[in-house]
C-alpha cells in the first residue's frame, strides 16, 4: 500500500472544437452571447496555477522486480488564465480583433483510477529505483466561475466534467527505512487522449507532478 503527496503543474489545456448549440464544430466560431458576443474566435485556452497531487495505491508483488496495482487520487490545479484569439471585433466594438489573455477564477480537478505496471531494481538492496505506467480512467471537471474582461468581471458559471481514458507513467526510487515500509519519491505522467469535458474537445491533456511518500509491504 502506497499514500503519496506532491506539487502538479496542469499543461495547458488548448480547444480543438466548441459546441455550438446542436454540435461539435471546429474554429473559427462567432460567440453569440456574453462580453464576446458577436466576434468570431479563431482559438480558445485555458493556462493552470501549480497545483497538488494526492495518490493511495493498491497492489501486490509478483516478484521482487514487478508490482501491479490500482491507483487513485486526486489533481488539483486552479486556472491562472482564460486565452481567446479573434478575428473580428465584438457587437458592442469594446474588445477589436486580437489576442486576450483574461485572469480567471476556476479549477481543474482529476480524479484517476488506473491499472499500474511496476518494475523495480532486483537485489536485497536499500535503494531501489523503480519505473511504471498504466491505463484507466480519469475523471475531469473543468470549473470556470469567472474572468475579467478590463475592469469587466464577466460570470462565466461553466462547470462541466465527464469520465476520459488516461494513462499514467512513473520514475522515482524506494529506499528501505525498516523491513516492509519504505519512503519513496517519485515523477509522475497523467496525461488523456483529446478530452471533452462539456463545450469543448480539447488537445491531449499533460499533468506532471513530484511527489514523495511511504509504502508498507506485508
Amino acid at each position: 500500500m502506497n499514500a503519496a503527496i506532491g506539487g502538479a503543474i496542469q499543461g495547458q489545456l488548448t480547444a480543438r472544437r466548441v459546441s455550438n448549440g446542436s454540435n461539435m464544430q471546429a474554429y473559427p466560431y462567432t460567440y453569440t452571447s456574453g462580453v464576446l458576443s458577436g466576434a468570431k474566435v479563431s482559438s480558445e485556452n485555458f493556462t493552470f496555477n501549480p497545483g497538488f497531487r494526492f495518490d493511495v495505491e493498491f497492489g501486490y508483488n509478483i516478484y521482487d522486480w514487478l508490482g501491479v496495482s490500482v491507483q487513485t487520487g486526486i489533481v488539483y490545479n486552479g486556472i491562472n488564465q482564460y486565452n481567446v484569439t479573434t478575428t473580428t471585433a465584438n457587437t458592442s466594438g469594446s474588445l477589436p480583433a486580437g489576442s486576450y489573455h483574461f485572469s480567471a477564477d476556476g479549477d481543474l480537478v482529476q480524479v484517476p483510477v488506473q491499472i499500474d505496471g511496476i518494475l523495480r531494481w532486483p537485489g536485497a538492496m536499500a535503494f531501489k529505483p523503480f519505473v511504471g505506467g498504466g491505463i484507466g480512467a480519469i475523471w475531469q471537471q473543468l470549473d470556470v466561475n469567472n474572468y475579467y474582461a478590463g475592469a469587466t468581471d464577466v460570470q462565466a458559471n461553466y462547470c462541466r466534467s465527464a469520465f476520459q481514458f488516461g494513462y499514467n507513467f512513473q520514475v522515482g526510487a524506494n529506499y528501505t527505512v525498516t523491513p516492509g515500509v519504505d519512503f519513496y519519491g517519485a515523477l509522475k505522467l497523467l496525461g488523456a487522449f483529446t478530452p471533452r469535458i462539456g463545450n469543448y474537445d480539447f488537445e491531449n491533456s499533460y499533468n506532471f507532478a513530484l511527489e514523495v511518500g511511504i509504502q508498507s509491504r506485508f
